[in-house]
């Protein structure tokens, strides 16, 4: 099974089947394994997203991020000419009325959030969203190329970052289709191990 769409349709039926009881448990480890990493602890800022389609709830990185002290960021896709493009942007804390609906049905933060520049992410803490990541630390993402041009972006410009992919380990395989364009992330966290693709 090698054509995206039908890889993406089997990770989104393997994560939808898993029982409320159990999706909780896992979630709970990965958010432990996270929170006890030392790259965790000296990230300044913490850049999530808004959780759908079944990903993991990341509510709880944002409350712990803003309890730490850490600024945490949202993205934002930017529409017009710059089709394509995406930004962060910083909430005040732990304030969810900063959000509204956006592009996709997805929820973004407003315009009274901040927009960040690329050398403010300096240092941050990315995650990446995903449907599922293979042992070299890419991803199945769900077709918009946001992503994948923002981190280019970023190691273009030389910006140093660590990339974090969390997922449910059933979302997890050998190898999966990629692209040149294509970056894995820095680490990825499930319920069951920390693992790092490449070194870092």
């Amino acid at each position: 099974m090698t054509d995206k769409a039908q890889l993406r349709r089997h990770f989104s039926a393997l994560r939808s089947s898993l029982a409320p009881a159990e999706r909780a448990a896992a979630e709970s480890a990965v958010m432990e394994r996270l929170f006890s990493l030392p790259a965790w602890v000296k990230a300044p800022l913490v850049c999530g997203y808004v959780s759908m389609r079944g990903e993991l709830d990341l509510m709880p990185v944002w409350k712990q991020a803003v309890e730490q002290g850490k600024t945490y960021a949202l993205p934002v896709t930017v529409s017009g000419p710059r089709q394509g493009d995406m930004i962060f942007r910083a909430l005040s804390g732990f304030t969810p009325h900063e959000l509204a609906l956006a592009r996709f049905g997805l929820s973004e933060p407003t315009e009274v959030c901040p927009p960040l520049s690329l050398s403010a992410l300096s240092h941050a803490l990315i995650l990446v969203p995903a449907l599922a990541f293979d042992a070299q630390g890419f991803r199945l993402g769900y077709g918009g190329g946001y992503y994948d041009k923002f981190l280019a972006a970023l190691r273009e410009a030389g910006i140093p970052v660590l990339t974090v992919g969390l997922v449910f380990s059933i979302c997890r395989t050998d190898k999966l289709p990629r692209e040149p364009h294509d970056l894995p992330v820095d680490l990825i966290i499930d319920e069951r191990r920390v693992t790092v693709p490449h070194g870092f």
